[in-house]
């Protein structure tokens, strides 16, 4: 029998040991050899458990009495790696942060590369995923487009964890990115899912931009909502689930203010960022964000980093 630990794999054996693996939240796994053992310590059904063996009908006898799932192997070996994975994935896991908006011409791409690249700056290990290949582009954002590294079209298909991700990855200022390719391919939510929880287990902080997609089907532990500060933008946005820190973006024809946002929202921004000139231009001669922005900009991309890490 075995349990995860969360780092490693823990075997143990004895009535007490499994009693004490038992207790502890994760999945466990206890081989059809030893199943009519546990059954006769009378120990409570418990969720993630797994009864793994070689033979189908042997593990199903048992799985009844244990109230768990079967993994049969060497058939399900792949499920039994995504299971512990998955486990290893969430007991290490990054804060994982959503920046999106519910009309487009917000600038979220640009600010969610400037959140990953304030973090960098302050010595966290992030990275930033494009998760709506279709949208395409985030790589031409930064200029990074002719690096070498892994696109979605080489990630298509992850599945489980993929260790060391970020080191396949083009980079840019300590910024790890997945973006597009060049190459149309469709990506499935669990490639999406894998990718995600791949960065999470071996990195600080891993910022995803949406793009178009309603669900992007990733775990989020905080959600930035960003708004254009006029009238029909905040609009647009009422009704929606509230993100856990809302960016109201202003410049031109943006000219709401905070207080005029919370009475149609519920909520007050908790931050304002202006319009910076210099990021059109900079995104034509193909510079990151960062090179080419205002200081302002750059110090509101910091605020708005130690406000996710603070919250």
């Amino acid at each position: 029998m075995a349990a995860s630990g969360g780092v490693g794999v823990d075997v143990v054996g004895s009535r007490e040991a499994v009693s004490r693996a038992w207790s502890k939240h994760g999945p466990l796994l206890v081989g059809a050899d030893m199943a009519g053992s546990v059954m006769t310590w009378g120990l409570s059904p418990r969720p993630g458990s797994y009864v793994v063996g070689f033979d189908a009908e042997e593990a199903a006898r048992w799985s009844a009495g244990l109230t768990a799932s079967v993994i049969v192997v060497p058939q399900a070996n792949q499920v039994l790696t995504e299971i512990l994975h998955d486990e290893l994935a969430t007991t290490s896991r990054a804060t994982v942060i959503q920046v999106s908006s519910s009309a487009g011409g917000t600038g979220v791409s640009t600010l969610a590369a400037g959140l990953a690249w304030a973090a960098a700056r302050s010595g966290i290990k992030v990275g930033l995923v494009e998760l709506d290949p279709s949208v395409g582009g985030i790589d031409l954002l930064l200029g990074i487009e002719r690096k070498d590294g892994w696109r979605w079209p080489e990630l298509a298909s992850a599945r489980g964890v993929t260790t060391d991700l970020g080191s396949h990855l083009p980079s840019l200022d300590g910024v790890e990115v997945v973006s597009a390719g060049r190459v149309g391919v469709d990506v499935p939510p669990a490639a999406r899912r894998a990718v995600v929880n791949s960065l999470a287990g071996d990195h600080e902080l891993v910022v995803v931009d949406p793009g178009g997609l309603d669900a992007p089907e990733v775990t989020v532990d905080v959600k930035v909502g960003v708004v254009a500060a006029d009238l029909r933008s905040v609009m647009t946005a009422r009704g929606r689930d509230l993100p856990n820190l809302l960016v109201a973006r202003r410049g031109p024809g943006r000219s709401m203010l905070d207080g005029d946002v919370e009475s149609v929202l519920g909520v007050r921004p908790d931050l304002v960022i202006k319009d910076d000139r210099r990021l059109a231009r900079g995104h034509g001669d193909g510079e990151a964000p960062w090179v080419v922005a205002s200081r302002r900009w750059r110090r509101g991309c910091v605020e708005l980093m130690e406000q996710v890490m603070g919250s």
